[in-house]
């Protein structure tokens, strides 16, 4: 049952600021990140065009009904749109026939398009040199939601703790239809619904994977997987798929092409790692919700067995706090204008959950442990025993279950309240008018 939210994304301010200049558009991205409903919801339409799987096309206007013709004729409908000066969709994009493009830059300069496409290698096609498109469109890539943006929705409806824990999960917006939504706790959610959201979440990497002409192979699936089950070093990842004899060497070189494929689709994220010997990325899932399904299908193989929520739920909660640590990182790199990174102490000493380094990567500028409770005076100490081993400038400590005042006046502690007001300061960044902190 659908919660009925309507989730605040900055995409929305820069989308209808190039409407107003008349930009020709390509909104890009990975499946079920937003995009054709932000075309619906944002664009004055004259036409909607939808290019279905056999290259038929759905064709809408204000008043009418749905119709279906063939590629050649919405083409011809999309052209003459644009000639009277209105504003034309053409929905999965990526589908529309190459041949076609040339009929659609006839248009040029008239009118407005707006190409929806949910493959990212389409914006190679788009921008390559022999493209009657190149040098006429502007494309926008749309990810999932910021978690800024997700918190500062949540808000006035669950308060600051609530906002911050379900921001994590809602950053994939299709998660505002599922049952149970904004119940409970975001880990017990996600316990009881393992097998549903695995199979949806398969479901939507599959896609993925059509769409940029490949297949979900064995080994692509059991990297993502893997990943999820935390197994983030590209040698570790080489010596389990070596044992399964998905791959044919025990060496990272073996996987790399496979997690440079992923990160080309959308998939998977590198982070930096900072001050941590041997390595230099952490390989992760780029969206949060998608490593704790994937982790849970790894580790109890929810897909074939189904699970008692409460003998998934430490698991559940274990892999929530993980991404939660990498979701914080990008919002304090965010308000400190840094970059998001990770430190893994030597001689199993632990983690730093997260280390913001400057611009160029150069210097930490900032170092915070996480904790989902409260903090004790050993969480404090450890937090700043972390920072100075990070090398950071500022020391911090993140606790969601409240914060009190640190007993170091150089430690920072963020309770809910806090984090929140950070999410709510980088949103209004992105606001007309106002100024930069």
């Amino acid at each position: 049952m659908s919660v009925g939210l309507v989730l605040w994304r900055r995409e929305f301010l820069r989308l209808r600021r190039l409407l107003g200049e008349g930009v020709w558009l390509l909104l890009y991205g990975r499946r079920k990140t937003g995009k054709t409903f932000m075309a619906r919801l944002l664009v004055p339409w004259r036409l909607y065009a939808t290019v279905a799987r056999d290259r038929t096309v759905v064709v809408e206007e204000p008043g009418g009904e749905p119709h279906t013709v063939e590629p050649e004729e919405a083409a011809r409908l999309v052209v003459r749109v644009l000639r009277r000066g209105g504003v034309a969709v053409v929905d999965e994009f990526q589908r529309l026939p190459d041949s076609l493009w040339q009929m659609l830059v006839t248009a040029h300069p008239s009118g407005v398009l707006v190409l929806v496409a949910s493959s990212l290698g389409v914006v190679e096609r788009v921008f390559s040199t022999r493209s009657p498109l190149l040098g006429l469109v502007a494309a926008e890539n749309i990810g999932i939601l910021r978690f800024a943006d997700t918190v500062a929705s949540l808000l006035p409806r669950l308060g600051p703790r609530g906002a911050v824990l379900w921001g994590l999960v809602l950053r994939e917006p299709w998660t505002a239809e599922m049952p149970g939504v904004l119940q409970g706790t975001p880990w017990d959610w996600a316990a009881g619904n393992a097998r549903l959201l695995y199979q949806v979440a398969r479901s939507l990497v599959g896609e993925v994977f059509e769409e940029e002409e490949r297949r979900l192979t064995r080994l692509y699936e059991a990297v993502l997987r893997l990943l999820g089950a935390g197994v983030w070093d590209s040698a570790a990842l080489a010596g389990i798929l070596h044992r399964r004899g998905l791959v044919s060497a025990p060496s990272a070189s073996t996987v790399t092409g496979v997690l440079d494929k992923l990160a080309d689709m959308g998939l998977v994220a590198r982070t930096r790692l900072w001050r941590t010997r041997g390595r230099r990325v952490y390989y992760r899932h780029a969206s949060p919700l998608l490593g704790i399904v994937f982790g849970l299908a790894e580790k109890y193989a929810v897909d074939e067995h189904p699970a008692p929520p409460e003998a998934l739920r430490g698991e559940a909660l274990a892999l929530y706090a993980r991404e939660l640590q990498f979701t914080l990182a990008e919002l304090l790199a965010e308000h400190h204008g840094g970059v998001a990174a990770y430190t893994i102490l030597p001689r199993g000493e632990g983690d730093v959950d997260i280390v913001v380094l400057d611009a160029r990567g150069r210097r930490a500028l900032a170092a915070y442990e996480v904790k989902l409770g409260k903090c004790t005076r050993r969480d404090y100490a450890k937090a700043a025993q972390r920072a100075a081993a990070a090398g950071a400038d500022e020391a911090g400590i993140i606790c969601l279950g409240g914060a009190t005042p640190p007993p170091s006046s150089g430690l920072r502690a963020l309770g809910p309240e806090d984090i929140a007001a950070l999410a709510v300061e980088a949103a209004r960044k992105t606001l007309p008018g106002t100024p930069a902190a």
